[in-house]
This record gives structure tokens, C-alpha cells and sequence, in this order.
């Protein structure tokens, strides 16, 4: 599964439970997208990033060129 290559955050396993108390096993994922970022040195590569950190503003989204 894919996790963010700016803070590092991955699928984590934990438990549901239930009113009655059972305890089945579930994986919480992070809102994760792979999209084209602009690097500080103007590179552009695609790479996997979660919201927070977009929202943040630890990224620069690369601007799209349009095909003429």
C-alpha cells in the first residue's frame, strides 16, 4: 500500500469493537494521492502524498502545460 513520501504515513492496524465488546482487527489508511510535485532544485516527479501535508503546504503542486 502506498504511504506518504513527505511525512512518512502509512496504513496502521488497530481494532474495531463492537456494543458487545468483540474485537475485530481493520486497517486505518491515510488519504494518500500520487500526484506531480515541484521540487526546490525545479524538478518534476510524481509521487505519493497524503492531504495533510498538502493542505499544510509542505508541497508545490508542478503547474499543468497544456497539449496545443
Amino acid at each position: 500500500m502506498a504511504a506518504c513520501e513527505i511525512c512518512g504515513k502509512r496504513p496502521v492496524i488497530g481494532r474495531r469493537v463492537t456494543f458487545s465488546g468483540e474485537r475485530n482487527r481493520r486497517i486505518f489508511k491515510p488519504n494518500v494521492h500520487k500526484m506531480r510535485v515541484k521540487f526546490p532544485d525545479g524538478t518534476v516527479k510524481k509521487i505519493y502524498v497524503c492531504t495533510k501535508c498538502l493542505k499544510a503546504g509542505k508541497v508545490a503542486k508542478a503547474p499543468r502545460i497544456p497539449k496545443e
